[in-house]
């Protein structure tokens, strides 16, 4: 996501701006707080304009995007030859950002030797590119961010308290965007200002029913998901002004996400069960790729005991509601069977039935006459 330069007009956002002209003449480090997409980016770049080092490099690193040997290479630098790959000395972010600021986003994931080292670094402003020898010196101003709570995270051993005393100069928290819709206006004129002549529209503002649409949304995904939606807006655009007709339902907003998300009925009415199931592919086309290819790992290390654990846990419940199939100790030939029994019996035709189960009657005849016998002539 692009930075943020506009300043926002919401009351803690003023706030905010307030306390960093207050100390962004002093080196304290900052410590940004807030959850994914709040724009922790933006705010360490206003810090780094309003402070001594404007005019010195601004340099950022996503200190969860690196395994611990790519992210000493990402600070430190490297060597010709220091490791398979190197064919040329690099300059790490100590080096490029030196005498300017070196924004740490999502510190919190660093490894802990990673976080040994940095904190060396901070303590002695002295460090070594990987596979050199030469001790080389660096002067900065530290911002770090994280979208999780560090406090519990140092008490778990998850982060070092002393690397956590050295960076917690000045904190600041940057609320969700759906505590501050005053921001939504500003930062959506900005966007069309971006997006407009990269798309080849003349797009030049917003309709008041799309903005007051805009203002009313949850946005799990804070500034990052408006930023998105709006150029996809813009992209489907027809007039010069955006239009409700422009979002796209399951992208501009999902049923139920103007409000606070509560855990669905999972025993109520089935009928609900499409309406969580959108809710859930909303916010998953709100998460970064690297998140979606986490999560598609671990489901699929973990799909097989999942679904043995859920097998099990409906096949205990079968005396308490005899509604449910109990299918222990059936094969696939007799779950088809009881399946299209409990169908045939339940609607008031075959043809019905068949289709509640998308398969024609034949099959559904063919499934529910089922015997033994008859698999063993075939």
């Amino acid at each position: 996501m692009q930075p943020i330069f506009i300043e926002l007009p919401s009351a803690p956002m003023q706030e905010i701006y307030r306390t960093i002209q207050q100390v962004a003449a002093s080196d304290l480090p900052f410590f940004i707080m807030g959850e994914t997409g709040v724009g922790k980016e933006g705010i360490a770049r206003y810090i780094h304009k309003n402070g001594p080092r404007r005019d010195k490099p601004f340099v950022a690193i996503n200190c969860g995007r690196f395994t611990f040997e790519l992210l000493q290479s990402e600070l430190f630098g490297h060597e010709e030859g220091a490791f398979t790959g190197a064919n040329h000395r690099r300059q790490g972010a100590f080096e490029t950002a030196n005498g300017g600021v070196l924004f740490l986003d999502e510190v919190i994931e660093m490894p802990l030797e990673a976080q040994k080292m940095l904190l060396r670094v901070l303590d002695t402003r002295i460090f070594t590119r990987l596979g050199g020898n030469k001790n080389l010196t660096t002067d900065i101003r530290i911002i770090a961010a994280t979208n999780r709570n560090i406090g519990e995270t140092v008490l778990k051993a998850g982060f070092r308290p002393d690397l956590f005393y050295r960076l917690m100069g000045m904190r600041l928290e940057v609320p969700p965007l759906r505590d501050r819709p005053e921001d939504i206006a500003p930062l959506v004129a900005s966007f069309i200002r971006e997006f407009s002549p990269k798309r080849g529209k003349r797009v030049t503002g917003i309709t008041s029913e799309a903005l007051a649409r805009l203002e009313k949304a949850a946005w799990p995904g804070n500034i990052r998901q408006l930023r998105s939606t709006v150029r996809t807006a813009i992209a489907l655009a027809t007039t010069d002004k955006l239009e409700i007709k422009d979002f796209p339902y399951n992208f501009f907003t999902a049923p139920g996400l103007e409000k606070p998300l509560s855990a669905p009925d999972l025993k109520g009415n089935p009928s609900t069960f499409p309406e969580f199931i959108q809710i859930l592919i909303f916010i998953w086309k709100t998460l970064p790729a690297e998140t979606q290819q986490t999560i598609i790992h671990e489901l699929s290390t973990h799909l097989p005991e999942f679904w043995r654990n859920f097998q099990t846990s409906h096949v205990a419940t079968t005396d308490e509601n005899p509604e449910l199939l109990n299918i222990k100790d059936m094969d696939q030939h007799e779950i088809l069977r009881a399946v299209a029994q409990r169908r045939i019996d339940a609607y008031a035709s075959l043809n019905k039935a068949a289709r509640s189960l998308g398969i024609d009657i034949r099959t559904l005849q063919k499934h529910a006459h089922w015997e033994e016998h008859n698999d063993a002539e075939n």
